[in-house]
């Protein structure tokens, strides 16, 4: 009975001092990003289609069992970029022409700072899966950049033609937003030792727009 007592208070002993050890993690995540505008939103402000960039973020977690853990990280959402450029020329009269070639290109960035919980099932166990939530703080950014160019030449319609005038000029804008929001999301992921392999979804909500981020993310237990 003696040894029994003995041996538990010793794994006992073991398994607290283990739990204490593994009680701090670090994960990195990497994937893509939504930037939960559409088609038509795209179309109608920059007039071509906005790209989905890849993203990415770090986390340093604590754990206070292996149900509930308190998370800080940084998130980086990446750049969404749209392009155009059209060149051509419009008849003015029956013997002046319109030449003109513009292009540009529009870039929207975001990155952010959140601290918050995770909820999930036993993490000491082989597969768990659970739910996140917290506040955030977000910083974002749009830039634009372009060239537009224009002549007007004139033609007698046969061999002669003189430039009129030209027009040139370089186009540079920015702007940027930030405030506080929630995020949120949900994650599922496999042990095998100190490591943790996990698929997980986050949603930032940031003033009308909720931007979410798909990734694969790789933690270290220590």
């Amino acid at each position: 009975m003696k040894r029994f007592i003995l041996s538990s208070v010793i794994a006992l002993s073991a398994s607290n001092t283990m739990a204490m050890e593994n009680s701090f993690y670090i994960k990195s995540s990497y994937g893509k990003v939504d930037t939960d505008i559409s088609s038509q939103e795209a179309q109608e402000f920059f007039g071509t289609k906005l790209s989905d960039p890849n993203g990415w973020f770090l986390t340093l977690g604590y754990r206070f069992n292996n149900f509930l853990a308190i998370e800080g990280g940084y998130a980086d959402l990446g750049e969404a970029e749209a392009k155009d450029s059209q060149s051509g020329f419009m008849p003015y009269n029956d013997y002046e022409t319109v030449y003109y070639d513009y292009s540009y290109k529009s870039q929207i960035s975001a990155q952010t700072k959140m601290l918050g919980v995770f909820l999930s099932t036993d993490t000491n166990k082989p597969f768990y899966a659970g739910v996140r939530a917290g506040y955030q703080s977000w910083d974002a950014e749009i830039e634009l950049t372009g060239k537009v160019s224009e002549s007007l030449v004139w033609s007698n319609g046969y061999d002669q033609t003189v430039e009129l005038y030209s027009y040139q000029e370089d186009l540079s804008y920015s702007d940027d937003t930030d405030g506080s929001d929630l995020y949120y999301g949900v994650s599922a992921g496999w042990n095998y030792n100190n490591w943790s392999l996990s698929l997980e979804h986050t949603i930032f909500e940031m003033d009308d727009q909720k931007p979410s981020l798909s990734s694969l993310g790789l933690t270290y237990n220590f």
